[in-house]
């Protein structure tokens, strides 16, 4: 078995292309840099700041210690699977079908309020 360790801004890249599938334009647009930067940091030549890591974890829910230490899970756990599916899919969605998804989800929240409330 060969085990390869990746440094930080390595983990990046494998986060962006491999896992999410994004362009590095798609990618860094959702973090608020500039394609340039991200490009810069996925080759070591840009430092990674904890602004960045920051960004990357709370925009696409990883796990911050996946990325700074290469520790498993890649992202966030929550107590169960189908949340767990449910937060991969949200994270690989554009922000047009974001906004469209929770538009959803507050339309069957309400529906389900007002089913509590007349029943």
């Amino acid at each position: 078995m060969v085990v390869i360790i990746l440094k930080a801004y390595e983990r990046i890249k494998y986060l962006r292309k491999n896992i999410l599938k994004y362009s590095q334009e798609e990618f860094s647009n959702r973090i608020n840099i500039s394609r340039s930067n991200l490009g810069g940091i996925e080759i070591g030549r840009v430092n990674l700041t904890d602004r960045v890591i920051n960004d990357i974890c709370r925009e696409f829910l990883v796990n911050k210690n996946w990325i700074t230490e290469g520790i498993e899970p890649i992202f966030e756990e929550a107590n169960d699977p189908f949340t767990n599916e449910i937060i991969k899919i949200y994270t690989t969605l554009n922000d047009d079908n974001k906004k469209y998804l929770m538009g959803y989800m507050h339309r069957l929240l309400e529906e389900q309020s007002q089913q509590k409330n007349n029943p």
